[in-house]
This record gives structure tokens, C-alpha cells and sequence, in this order.
């Protein structure tokens, strides 16, 4: 029996105008994993799965408290950094190899299915997205200067690169650090940020058929720039970076939108340090993890506060529970329990 091993709860008061008041319980869990989890779904307070380096692909189905190896037979020299699920038998996971390569299982990992392999050699998968059960994207670095993404319509079971992307100009990069450098809404947005060479947010509003980039106030580098994107609600969105090399380097580390994406505004007070991951609990409280600490921003993330030093790569929030995921290195996950006092 797997047992948990640390509870370390941190309480604070968030100040605003509404006296909003929350606390937040960090409940580090036993994994038997030693992999860098490099991705984290949350289907429900109980149905959790998560994936990262050599090849392993984890799942729980009572909130945490046990875990179950689900590795991908022959692959235990890549990592899997996208992964997306919709129950505790169907999951799909992309890897980082060169042929890019994505498999699904319909069992709860006891078997899975290759369903993908890129036709272009230098693919790199950094995260993978769904607006529903059948509509999804998946995005690559670019290749040959052209942003590399693929589509399915059918639940993941085909896939087809668009044809009709912008190009990317050179040095420019998607990071893989937490999959979530996708937002795709019902609606048909899409939002992609990039880093690197440039910061910015390829849009479309019309799922996939036309894009835009817009540029941002973000910071740039090898190793900087937006690696994560999420929206509250329709016209509420944010995206976090930083320096993956240099988390405490100063700059722009946070964006927020209000206007659906047409607009991207700095931020006024940043997350403490990089962060690789943004996602939101309701319409103004957003939370960011990254390997150096957790910060909160509870007016649409115009101002972060710090919350704790304990470091993670990626998260997900249960819907409509005010819970979260957290997956990081040598395989640590914890459980957040938010509540409002």
C-alpha cells in the first residue's frame, strides 16, 4: 500500500476588493516513479494519470493513493510529454522522439497502440490538447521554419498536420516542460505560445483553419520565454515563462488577456520565478507552478503572490472541485486542496 508521506499545509489571506480568503493544502503523495513526470491529467478527485521520461505512463483511481506502472512497451529511451485522457481505460500519449510517435490504450495501459508516427524526421511533441472528446491538437517544434501541428476529429485515433500554419522565424520554439503550452476551447480558439528566439501566441478562432501570431512583452532566450497558456473563460486567458535556466532571472513571466486573445497585457506584479504551468480554478483565481515554487494571482493574474518553494513541472485541476494535480521530478506528485474560508 502506497501511503501519504507528507502533508504540509500552507494557509494565507488573499486580499481584494471582495475579501477573498482561501487556503491551500499541499499533500505530497507515495509514486513508486522515478521518472521527471512531465505531464498530469486529472479526470476527476480519483481518476489521475500522468507520464514523463523513460517511457512510463502512471495511473491512479483513488485519488493517489496507490499508482499503477502503465509504461509503453519499447520505449524507454524517450519520454512522453503530451498526454491526454478521457476515462481510466482510454488514454493517448505523444512522445519526443524524432519520429514523433503517439499511442493509445482502451484498457488502462495494459496495452497500447501506436496510432502515430511523424512522416518528417526532427519532430518534437511538447503538448497535446482537446476541446471535447473528439476534437484535439498536438504541437511539435517547428520543422524547416513551419509550425508543426496536427489535428484529429476523431478522438485521437488519426491525425493529419495542417497545411495552412504560419511560419515561425528562426531560433522561435514550443516548450515541453508541462504540456500545456495549448489552450484550445470549445468554441474553436486555439492558443499556442512559443519561446526562444521570440514570445509570442499563434491564434486561431476558427479551430485550426486560419491563424495569427501576436507578439508579447514576454522575455526571450534559449531557455525563456511562454511555456504555458489556459483560460478562465472565453475572453479571461493567461500564459506564464520565464528562464528554464535561470528561474530567478528578471523579466516578463506573466501575460494575461481580457479580451479573448486579441490582446496580451504584461503583468503587473510577476509569479516569483519561472513557471512552467497556469491553470485556472474559477474565473479570477489562477495558480502557476514551476521547479522553484507555486505562486496565486486572484484578479486575473494581473498580480501573482508567492506561495511555497515546493517545485513541480505540471498541473491539473479537478473540474469543479477545487483541487490540483501536481507532477514533478523523480517522480513526485502531490495533491492541492484549495478551499475558500
Amino acid at each position: 500500500m502506497n501511503k501519504i508521506i507528507l502533508s504540509l499545509i500552507v494557509s494565507f489571506m488573499l486580499i481584494s476588493c471582495s475579501e477573498k480568503q482561501y487556503s491551500f493544502e499541499f499533500i505530497e503523495l507515495d509514486t513508486p516513479a522515478k521518472s521527471s513526470l512531465r505531464a498530469i491529467h486529472a479526470l476527476d478527485e480519483n481518476i489521475v494519470w500522468t507520464s514523463g521520461s523513460q517511457g512510463q505512463v502512471y495511473l491512479s483511481v483513488d485519488g493517489g493513493h496507490n499508482w499503477n506502472p502503465r509504461p509503453v512497451p519499447g520505449c524507454e529511451d524517450t519520454e512522453f510529454r503530451s498526454l491526454h485522457a478521457w476515462d481510466a481505460e482510454s488514454a493517448l500519449v505523444f512522445d519526443i522522439s524524432p519520429l514523433g510517435k503517439a499511442f493509445m490504450t482502451t484498457d488502462g495501459g495494459v496495452k497500447w497502440e501506436q496510432i502515430y508516427s511523424s512522416p518528417i524526421e526532427g519532430a518534437f511533441f511538447n503538448s497535446l490538447k482537446f476541446s471535447n472528446e473528439f476534437q484535439g491538437i498536438a504541437i511539435s517544434d517547428p520543422i524547416d521554419d513551419q509550425m508543426f501541428i496536427l489535428k484529429t476529429d476523431d478522438g485521437g485515433w488519426s491525425w493529419n498536420r495542417l497545411e495552412n500554419t504560419p511560419l515561425s522565424v528562426d531560433g522561435e520554439i514550443n516548450f515541453a516542460a508541462s504540456n500545456t503550452c495549448i489552450e484550445y476551447l470549445e468554441s474553436g480558439e486555439i492558443y499556442i505560445v512559443t519561446g526562444g528566439s521570440r514570445s509570442r501566441v499563434l491564434t486561431s478562432k476558427d479551430h485550426g483553419n486560419s491563424w495569427a501570431f501576436l507578439d508579447t512583452p514576454a522575455m526571450t532566450g534559449a531557455s525563456a520565454g511562454l511555456f504555458s497558456v489556459n483560460f478562465s473563460n472565453s475572453s479571461t486567458g493567461v500564459a506564464v515563462g520565464g528562464d528554464f535556466n535561470d528561474p530567478d532571472r528578471e523579466g516578463c513571466r506573466a501575460i494575461f488577456t481580457e479580451d479573448g486573445g486579441d490582446s496580451w497585457n504584461q503583468a503587473e506584479k510577476m509569479p516569483a520565478a519561472y513557471r512552467s504551468c497556469v491553470i485556472a480554478l474559477n474565473d479570477d483565481l489562477f495558480f502557476a507552478a514551476g521547479k522553484t515554487g507555486c505562486d496565486y494571482s486572484i484578479d486575473q493574474a494581473k498580480n501573482w503572490v508567492f506561495i511555497d518553494s515546493a517545485g513541480y513541472y505540471a498541473a491539473s485541476a479537478v473540474k469543479g472541485k477545487n483541487i490540483i494535480f501536481l507532477a514533478g521530478s523523480e517522480g513526485r506528485v502531490s495533491k492541492v486542496i484549495v478551499q475558500r474560508e
